[in-house]
């Protein structure tokens, strides 16, 4: 659990292993009595490629709102999940989706709106977490994801 801890704090001030990638970038952070240490604290990297549930399980359980991050009409790139409600201490994960396998994308006038329990087995292709939804603190510089 210590253990647990200091890598949260570290990976909070901004500190990086030795050896290790800085991709994606991880900027520092003021202390943060959110869940923000506790989701910093998970391996977020080794989720690339694996289905959206996998990370939604080990998510802290109290998110205020989930849902889908829209394109366009029809078209989606991912899921996102939010924590908090005030907005000087809140956490915005978002699970980017590039090859849909579930989810029929895009999705045409007369179909259902979609599904989350499909989406959840789609693979996660990139990762990026916001504070107070503007400070970008994890998978903030890849030119990839920006929309």
């Amino acid at each position: 659990m210590q253990l647990l801890f200091l890598s949260a704090a570290l990976l909070a001030l901004g500190l990086k292993a030795p050896g290790k990638t800085a991709w994606p970038e991880q900027k520092s952070v003021t202390r943060d009595s959110s869940v923000l240490p506790a989701i910093l604290s998970l391996p977020l990297s080794s989720y690339i490629g694996k289905p959206v549930d996998s990370l939604l399980a080990k998510l802290p359980v109290n998110h205020t709102s989930r849902g889908f991050m829209s394109l366009r009409i029809r078209y989606l790139r991912g899921i996102y999940q939010v924590y908090g409600t005030n907005v000087d201490n809140m956490v915005t994960i978002e699970i980017y989706i590039d090859e849909f396998h579930f989810l029929q994308i895009p999705r045409s006038a007369n179909l259902p709106p979609w599904d989350m329990s499909l989406a959840r087995k789609e693979k996660i292709a990139y990762i990026k977490i916001f504070k107070n939804n503007t400070t970008c603190i994890y998978g903030c510089d890849n030119p990839n994801y920006y929309y």
